[in-house]
Parts: structure tokens; sequence; C-alpha cells
């Protein structure tokens, strides 16, 4: 069994730009909620999870929800 990690309040941070980066994009692009989490094969509870920056979500998630979004054409965020 894997030991509890508290990631670092930098990292933590980022994760929480990132989260608000995706919220952001999804509302700019009119998508429920629901849809989003459909296209990346997840649930609506984990695409919150994710746009409050929750350390604990998988990083394939992560990337499942940018994919999902960046299938509208336009990229979602950089710098990351």
């Amino acid at each position: 069994m894997s030991t509890p990690h508290r990631p670092s309040v930098a990292v933590r941070r980022t994760l929480r730009k990132l989260g608000l980066d995706i919220r952001d994009a999804r509302r700019r692009r009119s998508l429920p909620a629901e849809i989003v989490a459909e296209r990346a094969f997840t649930s609506r509870p984990t695409l919150r999870r994710i746009e409050e920056g929750d350390h604990t979500v998988g990083i394939g998630i992560y990337a499942a929800v940018l994919q999902a979004l960046e299938a509208e054409g336009i990229p979602v965020c950089g710098g990351y």
C-alpha cells in the first residue's frame, strides 16, 4: 500500500490553476459538465474534482478531460 502524499504548496497551486483553466475553457465553449465528463469517459463528480485542482485524481484523467475539450479545435491552456 502506498504512503499518503501531500504535494507541496507550489504543486497544489499549479493544479488549482489548471483546474480553473479547464473550467473556464469548458464554460467558454458552452459545454455542460456532463458532456465533457462523458467525452472524457469519467464521471461528473470526478470532473468537478479536476476543476477544483484535486491532486488525488490521476494524471491520465486530467489528460482525457483536456483532450475532450480540445476536440472542439481550440487549445485549452499552455505553460504546464
